[in-house]
């Protein structure tokens, strides 16, 4: 593994041995050491804010840190897909957001995808062709990049200044076909790794842990780990989480012989289970409710299991605030009361509607393969204009900082 750090005045390779990063990461903060560059010079955003990394870079980045989080796919631990600290971008706004910057997020490699950005610390941080890396998210500047070759970069997530990586590996022969590893955010410099002889797709960061999608045994399984070290905390064998959710720290995985159960992340406790073949797709943000389809979409008390309320929709996407649920359906973006279920209204979208994102009083859509962003009040669904075109539905858009970041699939757009 190679991580190249780019700075104004040279470009560095560091090269830590999995042992020593091992004894640092239990001694205390790694000290790494650096040899001449190896690897190909910095590929540069395309765009004419890229010259002013050198003088401004550093000082805009930290303007944008302190209101700027998106820390996982989803948001938070429950999968809202809303980021209720966003003020600067909203109705007032929007429609003066222009593109300043792109970056491929995947090189042409049949291995290669693109994983959703993250944001913490004033850096963003990506898959980008040949591995992973950290950028400016004002400029698009490149921080650093960790090379991780014939690898499949997956999913990002932040938790303690830690960069949680889960990737799989290429070659079916390999002794791990998934490893989620621990960065350290400023350098790249990797802290931990663990392996998985079975591919994980899906991963859930909350309490210090992080929960993941397996096979064991032929089983579709659920595993958890330390945040701190990496070590495997628990694991629950014949049951899943399809989509994997937390509500106030328990997830709710579903059985291999029917039924499903809240588990507590920390404890490994069943907390309650039901005969209902109930899967999450959501959270609220306070933790208090599953947003659950199965027998439709429905709301479910997370610390008792009581259904709150039901309808004859269906949907594995929604995104939640605390006064509205979110959905898609076909080519239109639904507006539900969080308290009863009922439609509040509709926003119709140009091409079919992707995952909702709820961030500064709009609420988002990306819209088929390459289309338009829809944007509307959250509040009543009126739509705003927003010049931003090439979305992809498989893609939901990241708005944090005044921000708002739109994938295509293979490159990374930045408006401001």
């Amino acid at each position: 593994m190679k991580i190249k750090l780019y700075a104004a005045v040279a470009a560095l390779v560091l090269l830590p041995a999995p042992a020593a990063a091992a004894k640092a990461a239990a001694a205390g903060p790694a000290r790494a050491t650096a040899t001449p560059a190896r690897a190909a010079a910095a590929v540069p955003a395309k765009a004419a804010t890229a010259a002013l990394t050198k003088a401004t870079g550093s000082t805009r980045a930290e303007a944008l840190a302190k209101g700027a989080e998106w820390p996982q796919p989803g948001f938070g631990p429950g999968n809202t897909h809303y980021n209720n600290a966003e003020k600067r971008l909203n109705a007032k706004t929007i429609a003066g957001v222009t593109q300043r910057w792109t970056l491929p997020t995947r090189s042409k490699s049949n291995c290669a995808t693109s994983a959703a950005p993250v944001l913490a610390g004033g850096k963003l941080f990506t898959s980008d062709p040949g591995g992973l890396g950290a950028y400016d998210p004002t400029t698009g500047a490149r921080r650093w990049h960790v090379d991780l070759p014939s690898t499949t970069v997956g999913r990002l997530a932040i938790h303690d200044r830690k960069l949680i990586v889960l990737s799989s590996a290429c070659a079916i022969s390999a002794g791990f076909q998934s490893n989620l590893t621990a960065y350290n955010l400023v350098s790249g410099l990797e802290l931990w790794s663990a392996g998985l002889r079975k591919f994980s797709y899906d991963l859930r960061l909350d309490r210090g842990f992080a929960v993941l999608d397996t096979n064991q045994d032929g089983l579709a399984s659920t595993v958890a780990f330390r945040l701190r070290d990496g070590k495997l905390h628990w694991l629950r064998r014949g049951e899943r989480g399809d989509g994997l959710v937390s509500a106030g720290g328990r997830v709710l995985l579903r059985q291999a012989d029917g039924g499903a159960r809240a588990v507590d992340i920390a404890t490994n406790k069943t907390l309650w289970a039901t005969k209902a073949n109930w899967f999450a797709v959501g959270a609220d943000p306070d933790g208090t409710r599953f947003y659950i389809d199965g027998p439709g979409l429905s709301a479910v008390d997370a610390a008792t299991g009581r259904l709150l309320w039901t309808t004859t929709r269906h949907s594995a996407k929604v995104s939640a605030d605390r006064h509205r649920l979110f959905t898609n359906h076909d080519r239109s973006v639904v507006a539900l009361d969080a308290r009863t279920g009922r439609k509040l209204y509709s926003v119709h979208t140009p091409q079919v509607a992707g995952q909702a994102v709820r961030a500064g009083g709009l609420v988002y859509a990306a819209s088929g393969y390459r289309g338009p962003l829809t944007v509307a009040d959250a509040a009543t669904g009126t739509t705003r204009t927003a010049k931003v075109a090439a979305t992809n539905q498989d893609h939901p858009p990241v708005i944090a900082g005044g921000w708002l970041y739109v994938s295509e699939g293979a490159v990374l757009r930045a408006y401001h």
